[in-house]
């Protein structure tokens, strides 16, 4: 390993994705101090963290990467990197680290021709259920187990003779996001001494998202027991955000769409609460250490549940059902989500708010 000169990560998830991964990512950096590190990672990703501290260059897919989101036409998915496949074969990589799990065989098959055609001799990453039957370094990786995201990539570093005593994960936030979120909450009639409750209703994926009218009745609530300020975060195109505004106008919820980043994680850092689906925001949550709350339906709250201190976190589980959990994008009966109710959140805030 140490004669590698130039080393390929793939990092190809979303941004949660992406800050699970820091602690691997900043031990093969020290491993490998000698070697030149490409960083290959997807658009939303590499424009929104400072992924650069981890890399001697950052280059992005030209789309969303492999088993994320809806599936499309194989051919499709092939050829639509092509370019970037004869971009990154010039580079003439000694080694291809694929952090992300291989979840789906199609998705197995993609990364399989995807790795052939970049022509890096080693190619290491994780062998998820028997599906990287195509690289030469694989760890052990069981997609439903109760090892999480952290750690099932540390294990990488540490297959490649990285010491990762030091699990922080990191997201960066200045010292200018943190004056604007300030002045914003002041300009906006939020003093710092008001609790503040963040509420996040979206998610990626829609089999993680819960009902609108939820959200809802947990924000009247809030206001009216604990006379806290709700705060709406989203994306501007996530129409949920507005829909639960408008059913909360007596309770005058500050609307925080389309945020930086950045500016996001020093809102979450002013938040006694951050009430969240699982996804990307969850970890930013988790990284801040900010007190979180997290609803999982479909997927694996072992895996992608609050990895820091759990006294300030709490996860709340739907039903175990027949098809659960499942790494489906879509669903039509949603019925592990819809088992979590109200009454079910509530009882595990109250704690949060009643610590002081």
């Amino acid at each position: 390993m140490e004669t590698d000169k130039k080393i390929l990560i793939m990092e190809a998830g979303g941004i949660g994705d992406m800050i699970m991964s820091t602690p691997t990512l900043r031990a093969i950096r020290k491993r490998f101090q000698h070697s030149e590190i490409l960083l290959l990672t997807v658009p939303r990703t590499a424009q929104s963290l400072k992924v650069s501290r981890y890399a001697d260059k950052v280059l992005c897919f030209e789309q969303e990467a492999f088993s994320k989101g809806p599936s499309g036409f194989l051919y499709h998915k092939l050829f639509s990197k092509i370019k970037l496949i004869w971009s990154l074969r010039k580079e003439n990589c000694d080694m291809i680290i694929d952090l992300e799990a291989i979840e789906t065989w199609r998705s197995s098959l993609l990364r399989y021709l995807f790795f052939l055609g970049i022509g890096a001799k080693k190619r290491v990453g994780r062998n998820s259920n028997g599906k990287g039957f195509f690289l030469n370094l694989k760890v052990y990786d069981d997609l439903f187990g109760r090892v999480h995201e952290v750690d099932r990539k540390l294990l990488i570093a540490r297959a490649l003779g990285a010491k990762a005593e030091n699990r922080r994960q990191e997201f960066p936030v200045s010292s200018e996001d943190r004056e604007f979120v300030n002045n914003w909450l002041l300009d906006s009639g939020v003093p710092n001494n008001k609790t503040v409750v963040a509420i996040h209703p979206g998610a990626f994926s829609p089999t993680r998202q819960w009902k609108s009218e939820r959200f809802i009745a947990i924000g009247k609530r809030l206001h009216r027991e604990y006379g806290v300020k709700i705060i709406l975060t989203g994306s501007a195109q996530d129409k949920s955000v507005y829909e639960i505004e408008e059913k909360l106008k007596k309770e005058s919820p500050l609307l925080a769409v389309g945020l930086s980043l950045g500016r996001f994680g020093a809102l979450l850092e002013r938040a006694q609460l951050f009430i969240s689906n699982d996804t990307g925001p969850a970890h930013i949550a988790d990284a801040l250490d900010v007190p979180l709350m997290v609803l999982f339906g479909p997927e694996n709250p072992y895996r992608y549940g609050p990895y820091h201190d759990r006294s300030r976190s709490r996860v709340i589980i739907g039903k175990k059902v027949s098809c659960s959990p499942c790494i489906k994008h879509t669903c039509r009966d949603h019925e592990c989500m819809d088992s979590i109710t109200p009454d079910m959140v509530w009882e595990e805030i109250k704690p949060f708010l009643e610590r002081g």
